[in-house]
């Protein structure tokens, strides 16, 4: 059975974690990744060693069209994976007549818009016409199900939750050696995700300071790119402070994750956080806001962690400073990889 993976860049993040993570679990079908941008970034090292890679070096999605057409017609694959929507409908488009089977990820609540306007219109009425073209929509929750069925008009027996798989055996190699980054006499908090506004970094920083008021040795850290405009604004929103370490992207993060005293999520919208099954994997306490539904199960106040309301700084710094006093976390295991092999039959 062949299968193409398509992703519109290299850069690396969650959603293009998981789709590497789902690759692993097919390696005994022939995959292939194809890549719509530019052939650099983080994610080579992720791919290359494990399946072929094809770069089609276009600009935007939709300028990748014609070649990604070219290329289906070449490959005939059995079946398609995206988990980005872009992504996902070029390719419906491109497959109108389903020659191929179309496997849908979406990667957040539909109701997670922060711009309003004529684009986000079009691509709504884009969704619910080509969506139904799919041949099977992955939804991370049950809630994201019901929403997906409900606000794009799709079939809810096309639609399957699974929550999304973490590569253990990538976090088990990048943890058993790893040095410990931290000052471990200091209460260190850790971040990491995309600088951006649904992440909710202005958020965090707010809490962050009520924390120091109460812990002045505490330590933030923050992985994640600060090129865009709006994570310079939290870098100047930092204000310089000591001890807030913007570190940037890091291709281990899950050494920070491991050695951590508490995990932070301040997020105002969110698919399933990644980076949350990753921290509660290592058996790190989180503080998180409840910025999807199903955190609200995952996360046991006094457990495993605490829980804010996304957008309050005063709670979530509650959060961070009960959560690292919780010790000898034992999370359970999920496995979700005979699940998703069940989906490429």
């Amino acid at each position: 059975m062949k299968i193409l993976f398509v992703i519109p860049s290299m850069k690396c993040g969650g959603a293009e974690r998981v789709a590497t993570t789902y690759a692993k679990y097919l390696s005994e079908h022939e995959v292939k990744f194809v890549n719509l941008g530019s052939p650099d970034g983080e994610l080579t090292n992720w791919i290359k060693p494990y399946f072929p890679l094809i770069s089609l070096n276009c600009s935007r999605s939709i300028s990748a069209y014609r070649p990604l057409k070219k290329l289906i017609h070449k490959e005939k694959p059995d079946f398609i994976f995206a988990t980005h929507i872009h992504v996902a409908l070029v390719l419906l488009m491109i497959n109108r007549r389903q020659e191929s089977k179309v496997v849908v990820r979406i990667p957040t609540m539909p109701s997670n818009k922060l711009y309003k306007g004529l684009r986000i219109r079009i691509m709504e009425s884009l969704e619910r016409k080509l969506l139904r073209r799919a041949h099977t929509i992955i939804a991370q929750t049950d809630a994201m199900k019901q929403e997906i069925s409900r606000m794009l008009n799709v079939d809810d027996k096309k639609i399957i939750t699974i929550t999304n798989p973490i590569d253990t055996e990538l976090i088990d190699g990048q943890t058993v050696n790893a040095s410990n980054p931290f000052d471990s006499a200091k209460p260190n908090f850790l971040a990491v995700g995309n600088i951006s506004p649904a992440k909710a970094y202005d958020t965090m920083l707010e809490a962050f300071e009520i924390v120091s008021k109460q812990c002045n040795d505490a330590q933030l850290y923050i992985l994640g790119r600060t090129e865009s405009e709006y994570a310079q604004q939290i870098v100047a929103q930092a204000n310089g402070n000591p001890n807030i370490h913007f570190e940037g992207f890091s291709e281990n993060p899950y050494r920070y994750m491991k050695h951590c005293s508490a995990f932070v999520l301040s997020s105002r919208m969110e698919g399933l956080p990644n980076v949350v099954l990753e921290a509660m994997y290592l058996n790190r306490p989180v503080a998180a806001t409840t910025c999807v539904p199903i955190l609200d199960k995952l996360i046991v106040d006094g457990t495993n962690g605490y829980k804010a309301n996304p957008g309050d700084a005063e709670m979530l710094a509650s959060a961070m400073l009960k959560a690292i006093l919780l010790h000898d976390i034992h999370n359970p295991r999920i496995d979700n990889s005979n699940a998703i092999k069940q989906i490429f039959q």
